[in-house]
């Protein structure tokens, strides 16, 4: 009976290590998937040629963002009510 606790309490250690294995994998990809997600976003607006338009867009992305996202629920809920 001593030995399996004792298995059991040295196997536990090897548990924790793979849990912590498998939550730094996890975050790993959550971080890789924001700095895509930057990139995506971020690249197109370097690649503009006048500053003026990227300094506007820069400013102001976050309410163009909004407007954006307001236009495509619009578009959804109409296109909801003329399937009814």
């Amino acid at each position: 009976m001593i030995k399996i606790i004792v298995t059991a309490f040295l196997k536990l250690s090897l548990v924790f290590k793979s849990l912590g294995t498998i939550f730094i994998s996890f975050f790993e990809v959550i971080a890789r998937f924001i700095d895509d997600i930057g990139y995506h976003i971020l690249h197109p607006i370097r690649t503009i040629r006048f500053q003026e338009v990227r300094d506007f867009l820069t400013e102001n992305m976050v309410t163009i963002s909004l407007v954006i996202i307001l236009i495509i629920v619009i578009y959804l809920t109409y296109n909801n009510r003329e399937k009814v």
